[in-house]
């Protein structure tokens, strides 16, 4: 398994599911984790993009595994940067 994918029981029992913990580089899938983090198809309801149990969550997490935070943080204008920030610092407080 990968260094950073955690397997982790699922709650109320059954199979497991991965977990993965983003971190400051790009750190590579393999296609296990492709499988279990990527929805079968893409849609939008709603306005709301994958809005299915909890595939946008899992798809966000994917790319920041894969892309790392430091390239994320990179492409975000400045005004998300600070807004970031703001967030990350009362996260932190509490």
């Amino acid at each position: 398994m990968l260094e950073n994918a955690h397997i982790v029981p699922k709650h109320g029992g059954g199979n497991v599911d991965l977990m993965l913990i983003p971190k400051k580089e790009p750190q590579p899938i393999n296609y296990k984790i492709y499988e279990e983090y990527t929805p079968g198809k893409l849609e939008m309801v709603r306005g709301k993009f994958l809005p299915f149990d909890n595939d946008l969550e899992n798809m966000l997490v994917l790319c920041l595994y894969n892309m790392g935070i430091r390239e994320f943080i990179s492409i975000l204008p400045q005004e998300s940067k600070e807004e970031l920030l703001e967030l990350l610092q009362q996260d932190l407080k509490e």
